[in-house]
């Protein structure tokens, strides 16, 4: 029997892990653009989503992402190992991935918390862009229930200009969380791009057979 190379079982993990982003949610939206290269990608985590999200948006833009995972987690799902997944607890690892040219996400909060406002963060993210020299990618992340069946994922990518994180985070995400509740929740919201695909409504498909019928 033939055992998958370490490169094909990454590649298959990460058509899964893709499938389920565009399966479970309406889509992922995004402002701003998607640095070309290895660069700390620095989000929010109140989302179990907020990983697959990440993973999703740089991946549809060429890009072969590396996840910093608490090292327990790690350890569970090892198989994760093959899609670039890091250990929290060595640093020099990720280093090591910026520096080869792969965008390392990390959530600085260090835990999944409950949605809102943004926790204390831990200054791994910028260590790692200083001691790279990658940019640092403010990336504010929110996955909503609003007018259609499926939740929407709505990402706002900056370029930190000089490594003050947290602020420019919580900046962002009240930005983000203002535009979303003044926006129309049956459309996407203003000013961002569809960058991953996902699920239609029912009411939207049908509506589209309709809109076909009729010619």
């Amino acid at each position: 029997m033939r055992i998958a190379t370490s490169g094909q079982r990454a590649a298959a993990f990460g058509f899964c892990f893709d499938q389920l982003v565009r399966g479970g949610l309406r889509g992922v939206w995004v402002r701003g653009s998607v640095p070309a290269g290895g660069a700390v990608w620095a989000a929010n985590h109140h989302s179990w989503w907020d990983g697959f999200v990440a993973n999703a948006v740089l991946r549809q833009a060429g890009q072969h992402p590396s996840l910093v995972m608490d090292a327990d987690s790690l350890r569970q799902f090892s198989f994760l190992r093959d899609l670039g997944a890091l250990p929290a607890d060595q640093p020099r690892a990720a280093l090591a991935a910026l520096r080869a040219g792969r965008t390392v996400i990390i959530f600085p909060e260090a835990a999944l918390r409950t949605p809102g406002r943004l926790g204390p963060l831990a200054p791994g993210a910028a260590w790692l862009a200083r001691g790279s020299g990658a940019p640092l990618v403010v990336a504010a992340t929110r996955i909503v229930m609003r007018g259609q069946q499926k939740p929407e994922a709505y990402v706002d990518v900056r370029i930190s200009d000089d490594g003050e994180l947290s602020e420019q985070l919580a900046r962002s995400l009240r930005d983000l969380d203002d535009r979303l509740a003044d926006s129309d929740p049956r459309e996407p919201l203003p000013g961002f791009r569809l960058a991953v695909t996902g699920l239609s409504s029912w009411d939207e498909r049908i509506a589209r057979v309709a809109t076909w019928v009729r010619r």
